[in-house]
Formats: structure tokens, sequence, C-alpha cells
């Protein structure tokens, strides 16, 4: 076992949550991909308890924890919103998560250890999988969790550590990828170009992969909110 895999066997997730709680979270998930939650959106408890069915201290639960992965922000006075990015924040983001995502295909050693490989190979077919079946809470889960396989081949869990709350930070801006179906069925085939870049040893390709990869998403917020 890898630094990395006992690393992330005792990473808390929503997994780790009550059910109740992850539940919240997930359908809070589901509308900002839908787009029935917008950027800035005021997360009003009142309004939550009655939109899913739930109780006050689930709502805070979910909220708290939603705040912790940098999806909700809290602004004085104005109370839970989803994270909106201007122009100059989504640069950021992008510039941080693409140098986490080089820096970690640099430190991979290839070629990789096959049965490394058979994971990270497993989860780019349980994303195309959870593609073809249009769930989106799955789909988006598959992403995150074939970017963990991937990325945690760098064997620095501090690295992978970060890619995976960066994977989180960005969810508000790389959502509305989930369910565009040509962004989708693009996504799906760069991860499968990524693994055989990792099975043909062609690190320079999976550098370009990984890079290119986020344009996609960031584009579709681009012009959902900063073309206006």
């Amino acid at each position: 076992m890898s630094k990395f895999d006992g690393h992330m066997s005792a990473e808390h997730s929503h997994h780790a949550l009550p059910e109740p709680v992850a539940a919240v979270i997930e359908a809070i998930e589901t509308d900002i991909i839908k787009g029935r939650i917008l950027p800035r959106t005021r997360l009003i408890e009142d309004h939550l308890m009655d939109d899913y069915d739930a109780k006050r201290h689930v709502v805070r639960a979910a909220l708290v924890e939603l705040e912790r992965l940098g999806v909700v922000v809290k602004p004085p006075h104005l109370g839970a919103q989803i994270r909106r990015f201007d122009a100059q924040a989504l640069d950021d983001l992008y510039r941080m998560r693409s140098v986490l995502h080089r820096a970690a295909v640099t430190m991979m050693k290839l070629p990789v250890d096959p049965e490394r490989l058979d994971r990270v190979t497993a989860a780019m077919q349980a994303h195309a999988d959870a593609a073809e079946s249009g769930d989106i809470i799955q789909i988006n889960r598959a992403n995150m969790q074939f970017h963990r396989e991937l990325y945690g081949l760098c064997d620095n869990p501090y690295l992978a550590e970060s890619i995976r709350l960066h994977d989180w930070l960005s969810f508000p801006a790389r959502a509305y990828g989930v369910a565009d179906t040509e962004a989708l069925a693009q996504a799906c085939q760069e991860h499968a170009d990524m693994v055989d870049a990792l099975r043909t040893c062609d690190r320079e390709r999976l550098d370009r992969l990984s890079y290119g990869h986020m344009d996609r998403a960031r584009a579709i917020y681009a012009a959902k909110f900063l073309s206006k």
C-alpha cells in the first residue's frame, strides 16, 4: 500500500456523514448542476428544509460541510450562498489546478504498477458508465474518483489531497459541464486518452491532456456568468 492509499483510506467524505446530511448535500449538488441554484444564490435554511424535507440541524450540517469544501461561502451580513467566481478568481483557480495537476504528472513513476493502472482504468470506466446512465450525482462523483486515482499516482499525499480539495473548490465552476452532453462526451474521451497515455508511458501527452482537460467546463461557466 502506498502512502497515498493509506491517506485516502482515512479521508473524510460524504459517505462518512450521516445519511440525511449526505442526502441534502447531494440534493444541493444536483440543483447546482441543473442550474436551479445559481452562483450567489442565498441558501436560506427554512427554504432548504422545505425543499429537501430535512430538519434544521441536518441542513446546517450540510451547509457546514459544503462551506468546508469551498462550495458555499458566507460573506459578512449576507448568509450562506453558492460561491461565484469573477474572471480573476476563475483564472487564479484554474491556474492553481493546472499547477497541481501538472506537478502530479511530473511525479508519477512510469511505467505504472499494473494493479494501480487497473484501478485508474476501472475509475475511467465507472465514469463512462455513469455518463451513460445520466445520473448526474454519480457522474460528478465518478469524475472526482477518476481524478483521485489518476493523480494519486504521484504518491505524494499532500499534493493528492490538494488536488482533491481543489476539485471541490472548483465544483461551482465546473458543475455546468456535468449536464452538458458534449462536454461530458469530451470528458469521457479525455479520460480514456489519459489512461492510454499511462499505458504507453507517454508523460508529455498525459501532461497536455491534464492541462487541457479543464478547459471545456471553465468555458461553459465563463459563457454563462462572465460574458454578460
